[in-house]
């Protein structure tokens, strides 16, 4: 629900808060923006507020049958013939080699003192009831940002949390039909309807970002203990279902491959997770990378081709947030922007133009709300609203001002319904919402701005354009503007909302270092 009061304006530019979710923020990542005139300012923040945190997804509940007899009888499940899945559609979405920057799993390094719930051995822990809990999901994480962290400053302390994290899954494991599997211990609920995960469960996101610990781990140290728990781990994602037995990926009735995050039930009542299907895909990337196994490049393809697949028809919501789920098929605003950050990365790890597509289109319906800019009003009359969760009007202010003016903005938000609006922070409108309008209330820099690599290609059609370049603050200091006789093209590394218009950036050509607004006659493949 969008109400009157303001949050505190955020300057975070990095997710350093425990549990921050692997490869939310790829910041630092983007290739360069190209030389040129251009200073504008990069008004989107991180916000931690708007970060989901996976430890607090379902409801955790004691044990309802013997864990450790239930994994004793998982145990004694042995390699069947069927080593593999069923076949499954692929659309040829090829992993392609990313610079060490650029991997989706080496983002958010870790802080130095670690502020989040661990145990004496600095392994993550979650707790409830009383006591505290492993949580493999928590684990993996936490182990990729300490490895992202000891990446850049050779500490050894965070080589060394990494490792803890990494082995604790290792002591714990479950092996059955020649895999390893990492347990949860405790039952989880999660939305109505959907049935109740019972311990020992386990979830193929988990499986997928171990993975790519281990990874990281045997690229790092060179041990072959690592490189061995890999194999073990990617196996885990290749077997089919079996009743008795752990399993973490199934093929859908439409012959689609689902790397599941919570694996209760399979076939159509399946819960079909997108964020943690994509995590659990990074981490086939992760074992594509240092393998080259061409069954790793098969489950990868196949898992891109169910995002393909399915994200415009069953998580989409036109001019709101993505669902969560198919199972738990409610939009959820924070899973949304992680969502069109993995699209975006898909597209650099594969260069399949359409996710780059998806991801323009996600931030489109549901752009990511926290800023840290000013607004500029013109002179003339501006009302501020408040907004139920419905979008119904709560609540307005009426604003008339003689000259221009400006206030301070905590969010560009979409309105359940309604466009997209600024949130004051100071001033006469402090905690209103006033909407998106260019040439009366615009937001003053870049938000929300996507760098492509490699470029997409921007079309124009015959006709005049102008390319604008801005200052810090905002001030157009520069512009250019061509005539094109016949249809041309250019390569295009950004997209962005530049003080209040989409625009968009070219890496060669007359217009290097500008924006050009969008208008009639440019488009983008």
């Amino acid at each position: 629900m969008i109400t009157a009061k303001s949050p505190p304006v955020r300057r975070l530019v990095a997710v350093v808060a425990a549990g921050a979710m692997v490869g939310l923020a790829p910041a630092g990542t983007a290739p360069a923006a190209p030389q040129g005139p251009d200073r504008s300012a990069d008004v989107s923040v991180v916000d931690p507020g708007w970060v989901p945190d996976p430890l607090a997804d379902g409801v955790p509940q004691l044990p309802s049958r013997d864990v450790t007899k239930t994994k004793e009888q998982q145990r004694r499940v042995r390699a069947s013939g069927a080593t593999a899945a069923a076949t499954y559609v692929r659309d040829g979405h090829l992993p392609k080699p990313l610079p060490l920057a650029a991997q989706p799993t080496n983002s958010n390094p870790a802080p130095l003192v670690d502020r989040g719930l661990h145990d004496a051995q600095g392994v993550r822990m979650f707790s409830f009831a009383g006591k505290t809990w492993n949580h493999p999901v928590g684990q993996a994480q936490w182990g990729l940002s300490n490895l992202a962290a000891y990446r850049t400053s050779g500490d050894k302390r965070f080589l060394d949390r990494a490792v803890a994290n990494a082995q604790r899954n290792i002591d714990r494991r479950v092996e059955s039909r020649g895999a390893w599997w990492y347990p949860y211990d405790f039952d989880l609920s999660r939305c109505a309807g959907r049935p109740l995960l019972r311990a020992p469960w386990y979830s193929g996101m988990a499986q997928g970002e171990m993975l790519s610990l281990f990874v990281g781990l045997a690229e790092i140290t060179g041990e072959a203990k690592w490189r061995t728990a890999a194999d073990q781990t990617f196996l885990s994602l290749t077997l089919p279902v079996v009743a008795n037995a752990p399993w973490a990926s199934w093929v859908d009735p439409n012959g689609y491959l689902w790397l599941e995050e919570y694996p209760v039930t399979f076939g159509t009542t399946g819960e079909r997770v997108l964020n943690g299907h994509t995590f659990a895909l990074y981490g086939v990337y992760d074992y594509w990378r240092l393998t080259g196994d061409e069954r790793a490049v098969a489950v990868f393809d196949g898992a891109a081709s169910t995002v393909r697949r399915y994200l415009p028809t069953h998580f989409r919501v036109t001019r709101w947030a993505s669902k969560y789920s198919m199972g738990c098929a409610q939009p959820h605003v924070k899973y949304h922007q992680v969502h069109t950050a993995q699209n975006l990365k898909l597209y650099e790890m594969t260069t399949s133009a359409v996710f780059a597509t998806y991801a323009y289109l996600l931030r489109s319906d549901y752009p990511a709300p926290a800023v840290n800019g000013a607004v500029s009003f013109a002179a003339g009359t501006h009302v501020g609203y408040t907004f139920s969760s419905t979008g119904a009007v709560t609540s307005q202010k009426t604003l008339k001002l003689a000259r221009a003016s400006g206030a301070q903005a905590s969010q560009r938000v979409r309105v359940y319904g309604r466009g997209i609006y600024y949130q004051i922070a100071n001033g006469a409108l402090a905690g209103y919402l006033v909407p998106e309008a260019y040439g009366q209330r615009v937001l003053l820099g870049k938000a929300v701005e996507h760098r492509y690599d490699p470029a997409r290609t921007l079309s124009f059609q015959p006709g005049t354009y102008t390319g604008y370049a801005y200052d810090a603050a905002g001030n157009v200091t520069g512009s250019k503007r061509l005539t094109f006789p016949s249809a041309s093209i250019a390569p295009l590394g950004a997209t962005a909302w530049v003080n209040g218009r989409l625009s968009y950036q070219v890496t060669a050509g007359a217009y290097v270092g500008y924006w050009l607004p969008h208008t009639t006659g440019l488009a983008f493949t």
